[in-house]
């Protein structure tokens, strides 16, 4: 009988003691200033690749196809992209700033593998202007080929 007796206090000892971990944690949580607890959902950007030429003269010289998409955690911003069937080797890869269906200026480079298909992975710190902008839906990612300085596949950074 005395055994049971002390079981029965360990449970309710441990159960008491839990309970008040659990209480602890939850004030953690809701607690303002949390720190990690407390931090934004990431947001999720993305498009296609698609071919797009910078005038009437490339019309016919541009090819291929890709997708992109981004992560926004915070002011950081993590972009994948794919790309296949382009003209010649990439050169170079940016990420402009322009409305829809506009070119703009350059934002921020991009390290592209020199080939007609690839993976391109970069992450980038932005301001909170840069931020609000990529929100807006004001960037694009272009990547230049050998054949196409201008620009040979182009694709906003959308909401998903």
């Amino acid at each position: 009988m005395m055994r049971f007796g002390m079981l029965g206090m360990f449970v309710r000892f441990t159960g008491r003691r839990m309970r008040q971990a659990v209480a602890l944690a939850c004030l953690a949580v809701a607690a303002p200033g949390a720190g990690a607890l407390q931090g934004q959902a990431v947001e999720r950007f993305g498009g296609r690749l698609s071919r797009l030429p910078v005038d009437l003269a490339t019309t016919d010289a541009v090819r291929g196809a890709g997708a992109v998409r981004a992560v926004l955690d915070g002011d950081v911003l993590e972009i994948v992209a794919t790309f296949e069937g382009m003209s010649s080797p990439a050169t170079a890869a940016h990420v402009h700033r322009a409305p829809r269906a506009r070119r703009g200026p350059v934002a921020f480079a991009v390290d592209v593998p020199p080939a007609a298909a690839g993976r391109i992975e970069t992450t980038v710190r932005l301001a909170p202007e840069q931020v609000a902008a990529l929100r807006d839906g004001l960037y694009y990612l272009q990547i230049h080929t050998e054949a196409n300085a201008g620009g040979e596949l182009r694709g906003w950074l959308l909401p998903r």
